[in-house]
């Protein structure tokens, strides 16, 4: 495969929720200071009322004096102020795409020795805008429609097993094969990559995803991989297509299977395209 929008190039087989709040300094000093004014006002107001009662001949009934009138020592409560509920914005708010979505299946690259995956069905939900990757009639993943996963802006979805590891991921020799082993685990594989000394790695966290458990971490290509014949971390899965590539990778355990989901793109690729590429992930679908 080339590293190209016609064709995937492959290897071998940030939310704080504020809550509002009412300051009640205010009504406490006018309830515990024992100012009189609250007193002397409730006596005026009774007094008027009967005053307009009698002058406009209107029967009002019998006019009872307020407790606070009755007794001088006594203070009215004040009245309570509405307070908003409070609202804690959503820490992972889910982005959701402007348009309709279509429906894709998809398969993981490069899991042509691996029979274990032929049971399996992975579906997505993706914008019109998107297209997928075809692969001699497989749909490996998709991507951005004319603008594929190429550098300065470009993204893809896709997903792999995940597999060995090069040691050294400036590969010189093209046909090179990864020489640091890697078990079948979810945690072989993180494991791997986080102990690499070449390789820009995340802390990685636990993470669910379809219904699944795995875990989560970054990928970043360096900014210069131009003495490279191919920038290549892992075997049973695609080279770097750009420098500053991240790799955003959900490593899955699908009932004992090794599932590689992932997301690529640049710090160049836009918010739009990103929401997109989340909301792609959001929607993923296994069925094992």
């Amino acid at each position: 495969m080339v590293g190209s929008r016609e064709k995937l190039a492959s290897a071998k087989p940030e939310t704080c929720g504020r809550h509002l709040s009412t300051d009640t300094r205010a009504v406490t000093h006018s309830v515990t200071s024992g100012r009189p004014e609250g007193v002397e006002m409730n006596r005026t107001l009774a007094a008027l009322l009967v005053t307009l009662a009698v002058t406009t001949g209107c029967s009002t009934g019998p006019v009872t004096e307020s407790p606070a009138a009755a007794s001088p020592s006594g203070v009215s409560a004040p009245t309570p102020a509405l307070t908003p509920e409070p609202t804690t914005p959503s820490m992972s708010p889910t982005p959701e795409p402007t348009a309709s979505l279509v429906a894709h299946t998809v398969r993981p690259c490069c899991t042509e020795d691996d029979p274990r995956f032929d049971s399996m069905t992975f579906a997505i939900m993706a914008p019109p805008s998107w297209e997928t990757l075809d692969d001699d009639g497989v749909d490996l993943g998709v991507w951005p429609a004319g603008q594929g996963n190429d550098p300065p802006d470009g993204a893809f979805v896709g997903l792999y097993p995940g597999g060995n590891l090069f040691s050294d991921p400036c590969l010189t020799d093209e046909e090179a094969g990864a020489d640091v082993p890697v078990g079948p685990t979810v945690d072989d594989l993180v494991t791997s990559l986080v102990d690499h000394r070449s390789l820009d790695v995340t802390a990685p966290v636990d993470v669910t995803l379809a219904g699944y458990s795995g875990m989560y971490l970054d990928l970043t290509i360096p900014d210069d991989i131009s003495e490279c014949a191919r920038y290549t971390p892992m075997d049973h899965h695609i080279y770097a297509q750009g420098p500053g590539q991240r790799w955003h990778m959900w490593i899955l355990d699908v009932d004992g299977v090794r599932v590689l989901v992932e997301t690529n793109d640049y710090p160049g690729t836009s918010a739009d395209r990103l929401a997109e590429e989340q909301a792609i992930i959001e929607s993923l679908v296994i069925t094992p």
